[in-house]
């Protein structure tokens, strides 16, 4: 899982477990949020963490939960129509005889001495949640209860709107490879490795597994049937796998019968199993709702689909009944019923896309003309494909609905591979798109990025050429331990061995990529001939010693080039493990800022860059120094920064521009010294710095006075820019005087 600190430009940070969810640290925020698609895991976690409370050890103050005195677990789920927070608790979580009343736990609540967390659960399921005035609302909006922490869970597609002050988001990314192997060889396969190495080989072998599987849910589903032999593993659509697992609920259940099923009970489990057009209607119909209700009342859901096929159902698990609190009677005794949903909204989209094929085929002119409103492809991708997969002839119909929406062409594509025997038809199509760049934004919609990537992935999968992958704006990192890139949104590309040309995007990206996920990356992309960074601030390793790099990689001589955006383009060098230049821009010269504020491996970046510029004689058209100028080595042959790395002296350095420092005339004539062993500079400017009133004409370097070096003092203190005259070392005030050297100064931020 990853979380996000509060601010919208604070990155996402790994956690290793739930125990690392920083509830009510100083510093951090009073609201967090757990997000995560479908299966991944919400409201297991909340009830983990309900666990952990309950068992906790009030002496370990390590522990997040160590100083919670009161926690309050609601599904939010069954809560519709429960106007207070209060009637809440008194109506879910008290016997029904217990004397405590609504105005007791509202002072309770009240108390502020008292540390309390709430802890609301499924909040996408949450009937009230588009209504106005509820309490959740209130609660998120700092209208209710201020001091109170709260942890909420919710899909990501459905982040409630208008929380303000501190608001946290933890995002549940899934299976990564490590905890796919950790789970199938101690819980599956029992240490068999032969066994654990089958079931691990599928994933990283077929795309459609690897993606469908991300939700912890069904990858353990598939797994424990896959190792029992009860399922097929070499499927290529989504629609082989999930009819797979459909079959592997009644299998189970027809396995687990103390005796044989006589061959009348067969014939009524094949017709259960076969037959559920009512279902398919009740999802279909959910699906479309306003709001996606997808429970119902247990006893018109038992009258409506039949009292047999509701029971097998409910028996095997693919139908789940929940006590939920009955907002309709007003009085007690009974204020409870009982609601069932399908075990996963994937399941409620598989049965959902029966009914929507049988309408497709018998009057498709009965279809809502906002269908794809209503079943928004973002969402409800699966419904699409399903039913692409199910049935040859809807699918032409499908394809026709998705050309409407512009981000639907890649899903379009998907659709069409469910088609098993249009399949080399299809593949041509997938061809051809990968032919040309492929493009993943950061500002795609989800459904576009996830789309793109299995398209990405299905190529390589069938050993494809994909020409070249831009990820513009949306890489994070290379997770070593599963072999993967990991993007902005969380999705993952893995598998990309027939991947030509990848080119990462990054503007002013944090992050830095080490050497050992930069290896890892080459050395996934089996088929790699050119590697392209092109970011300010996603930095690469230094170098890289030649003897850590395989001699697998050292034969295939990929082109790695980075941009940094400061004119120069360098290439690294397998024979020596070393950046060089490569490229230069037309028109360009080399331009660098160093802040105080500045990494210390964006600052090697820095003396790196200057070096090699220098050494290859590149025009530097400025070097500025942002608070982060120390002193001039004794020699005036360097300069020292607060970081204590050097700037050795810059033949071709043009303009100095130092900002925020404080200098006395002693480190005023040792910077003049260092100045003049730079032969081409015209300017020094000081900005917002404290200088000396005047400077003794006896110590400026008599070089610099036969010179064309200009002195420029914008003086904040005394609003005035000021000229050094050089050889009566006086200041000259010139307010109307606007250098182009502050203009390339501020320039060289933004190349």
């Amino acid at each position: 899982m990853n979380y996000k600190p509060v601010g919208e430009d604070e990155p996402w940070q790994r956690l290793n477990s739930h125990h690392e969810i920083p509830m009510g640290t100083i510093g951090q925020s009073r609201i967090n949020i757990i997000e995560g698609d479908a299966g991944y895991g919400k409201s297991m976690l909340s009830l983990r963490l309900m666990h952990d409370w309950c068992t906790r050890d009030q002496d370990d103050q390590c522990s997040q939960l160590s100083n919670i005195d009161i926690l309050i677990h609601l599904n939010l789920r069954q809560l519709g129509g429960v106007a207070s927070i209060y009637e809440a608790i008194v109506k879910c979580l008290l016997p029904l005889d217990s004397s405590i009343k609504e105005s007791d736990v509202k002072q309770l609540l009240q108390n502020e001495d008292i540390r309390t967390l709430l802890l609301f659960d499924a909040y996408d399921e949450y009937p009230d949640k588009d209504k106005e005035d509820n309490f959740v609302s209130h609660i998120l909006q700092e209208k209710l209860l201020q001091h109170v922490e709260v942890l909420l869970t919710t899909r990501s597609s459905c982040i409630p709107e208008g929380c303000y002050g501190l608001t946290g988001r933890i995002k549940l990314t899934g299976f990564d490879g490590r905890a796919r192997e950790d789970y199938v060889r101690k819980v599956v396969t029992k240490g068999d490795e032969e066994a654990t190495q089958k079931i691990l080989t599928q994933f990283n072998t077929n795309a459609t597994l690897a993606d469908i599987c991300q939700a912890p849910l069904l990858f353990v589903i598939y797994a424990h049937s896959a190792h029992k032999a009860e399922i097929n593993i070499d499927f290529r659509s989504v629609t082989e796998f999930f009819r797979c697992m459909v079959k592997c609920f009644h299998n189970h259940i027809r396995n687990k019968a103390q005796t044989k099923p006589t061959a009348e009970e067969q014939a009524q489990f094949q017709k259960f199993e076969d037959n559920h057009d009512t279902l398919d209607r009740l999802a279909y119909e959910a699906l479309c709702a306003e709001n996606q209700q997808l429970t119902w009342d247990r006893d018109i859901c038992a009258r409506k689909l039949g009292k047999e096929f509701y029971k097998r159902h409910t028996d095997i698990g693919i139908l789940v009944e929940e006590e939920v609190i009955n907002s309709n009677i007003l009085s007690q005794p009974d204020p409870y019923k009982t609601e069932v949903r399908l075990f996963h909204k994937l399941a409620c989209e598989w049965y959902a896309a029966h009914h929507f094929v049988k309408r497709l085929r018998s009057s498709p002119s009965s279809l809502p003309g906002n269908l794809v409103d209503l079943m928004d492809p973002s969402e409800l991708q699966h419904v699409y494909r399903f039913a692409c997969g199910l049935d040859p002839i809807a699918t032409r119909q499908v394809l026709d609905l998705l050309k409407k929406n512009k981000d639907c062409n890649s899903l379009a594509v998907l659709c069409a591979l469910e088609q098993k025997d249009k399949a080399g038809d299809v593949l041509d199509m997938v061809r051809d798109l990968v032919s040309r760049d492929v493009i993943i934004s950061r500002y795609d919609s989800r459904l576009l990025q996830r789309t793109t990537i299995e398209l990405v992935q299905r190529a390589c999968q069938d050993e494809i050429p994909v020409s070249c992958l831009q990820l513009k704006w949306c890489f994070t990192k290379f997770d070593v331990t599963s072999s993967c890139i990991v993007l902005r949104s969380d999705f993952r590309l893995a598998n990309l061995k027939t991947l030509q040309v990848l080119h990462i995007l990054g503007e002013y990206t944090d992050g830095e990529i080490t050497r050992d996920e930069l290896l890892g990356l080459l050395q996934t992309c089996e088929g790699l001939t050119e590697l392209w960074v092109d970011s300010m601030g996603l930095l690469l390793p230094l170098s890289i010693p030649p003897e850590m790099i395989p001699p697998t990689l050292k034969r295939r001589n990929i082109n790695i080039l980075y941009d940094r955006r400061r004119g120069l383009v360098y290439r690294l060098s397998f024979e020596h493990g070393q950046w060089k230049i490569h490229d230069q821009r037309a028109d360009s010269s080399l331009g660098v800022v160093i802040d105080q504020s500045d990494s210390q491996l964006e600052q090697e970046w820095c003396l790196q860059e200057l070096k090699m510029a220098a050494e290859a004689g590149v025009e530097i058209r400025v070097l500025a120094l942002f608070e982060s100028f120390n002193t001039v080595a004794d020699n005036s042959q360097s300069i020292i920064l607060t970081s204590g790395l050097t700037i050795p002296v810059l033949p071709t350095l043009q303009l100095l521009n130092m900002k925020g420092s404080n200098i006395n005339q002693e480190m005023f004539i040792k910077i003049l010294s260092y100045v003049k062993e730079c032969p081409q500079m015209t300017t020094l400017l000081f900005i917002r710095s404290q200088l000396p009133d005047v400077v003794d004409p006896e110590q400026i370097p008599s070089q610099l006075k036969r010179g064309e070096l200009r002195v420029w003092w914008d003086d904040d203190v005394h609003s005035r820019s000021c000229l050094l005259d050089l050889e009566s070392g006086r200041w000259d005030e010139d307010l109307s005087v606007e250098t182009d050297s502050e203009t390339d100064t501020n320039q060289c931020n933004y190349q």
